[in-house]
């Protein structure tokens, strides 16, 4: 994977996902898999729902490029593909919680026996030394990949956030691994299909006529392949990075799930259901567009992802980083209550003001 055409194989799986984008846009009219407004949908019209259909099409055309690395690739390629039909399944069919996490175990397990791809370390997040998995190593991966499946699966709640934080979590992983390393590669290659994604899903004026969703086979399958690619780089004796550096790349969507779960079992409700009480939906109750939602957020993972990243150059020690990343996580819902509350403050502020009548003074 040394020779990785890195450039080629970016801008075939960009110019693959846009042209997919396109050309499912009336199968998925004819076909019915469209998101429609009602109940806790606010969207207008009839939206399709084939982000995660294009996206892969991107990645399995630009992993195509990859000589000598079929070992690594079909498993990657059959896990995301099965992860992409339930996905579409679900998006269509409305599937039961414990039929996606089946799924979603049996794609961990792909990954997991046909690749090697495990986590075998956790790093050293106490200040004890390195803490091996050794025979709990699979119980401990499929929690961790369950975790970020649907830390990505969750956010998805606004159009262009977690295409968004999906792409600096990528972009992270590729500064860490630099230009000529495998992971970079491939992240980058992920990157490309996300922003071809974007095109039609972040909420600006000009990709209203051909607006898409990513639907759940997007956001689990994004979700997936970045723990791949994290887990590649992050584990074994030739890792580029430690295990508890690589929370700070997804801190928004694992924080998200974790707060929301919870707050949910501390209700006696179940975590599972769907809510009105992620980060997003606090936001877009102090913004007047989901515009602000995005980019706040999307700035906190930046933040994040530039701490991750600068705790890995100065060689911070892992108990410090994780320590951070905790005290983080328990004040992060109170951080964006404060900042929903100011943005409300400023929409207040900013509202047009009756001059009083003559009478009234």
């Amino acid at each position: 994977m040394s020779e990785f055409p890195l450039i080629p194989a970016v801008i075939v799986a960009f110019s693959v996902t846009t042209a997919f984008m396109f050309a499912l846009r009336p199968l998925a009219h004819s076909a019915g898999l469209v998101d429609r407004p009602g109940g806790r949908k606010f969207h207008v019209g009839e939206v399709p729902i084939i982000g995660g259909v294009a996206m892969f099409a991107g990645i399995f055309a630009g992993l195509s490029l990859i000589p000598g690395s079929i070992s690594l690739v079909v498993p990657l390629l059959l896990a995301s593909f099965l992860l992409v039909v339930i996905g579409v399944l679900d998006d269509k069919f409305a599937l039961s919680a414990s039929v996606r996490i089946a799924i979603q175990i049996a794609a961990v397990l792909i990954m997991y026996y046909g690749s090697g791809f495990r986590l075998t370390d956790i790093g050293d997040p106490f200040g004890t030394g390195v803490i091996g998995l050794g025979p709990f190593s699979l119980i401990f991966t499929t929690v961790v990949s369950l975790t970020v499946i649907n830390a990505y699966n969750l956010i998805d709640g606004a159009d262009g956030l977690a295409g968004s934080l999906a792409l600096v979590a990528l972009l992270a992983i590729s500064a860490v691994g630099g230009y000529a390393d495998p992971s970079t590669a491939v992240a980058l290659t992920v990157a490309a299909v996300v922003v071809g994604f974007l095109l039609f899903n972040f909420p600006v004026t000009w990709n209203r006529p051909v607006r898409a969703f990513m639907g759940d086979a997007g956001s689990t399958f994004l979700g997936f392949t970045i723990l791949w690619i994290t887990l590649g780089a992050s584990q074994g004796a030739d890792r580029l990075v430690s295990p508890v550096i690589c929370l700070w790349f997804a801190s928004v969507p694992i924080y998200d799930l974790l707060t929301c779960f919870a707050r949910r079992a501390v209700a006696g409700k179940s975590p599972f259901k769907p809510g009105r009480d992620h980060f997003h939906h606090l936001l877009n109750r102090g913004s007047s567009h989901v515009r602000r939602t995005i980019v706040v957020l999307t700035a906190l993972q930046f933040f994040y992802a530039g701490i991750g990243l600068a705790g890995h150059f100065a060689a911070v020690p892992d108990w410090l980083m994780f320590a951070g990343w905790s005290v983080l996580g328990l004040t992060q819902r109170p951080i964006i209550r404060k900042t929903a509350a100011y943005k409300r403050w400023l929409r207040w502020r900013r509202r047009p003001r009756r001059r009083m009548s003559a009478t009234a003074r």
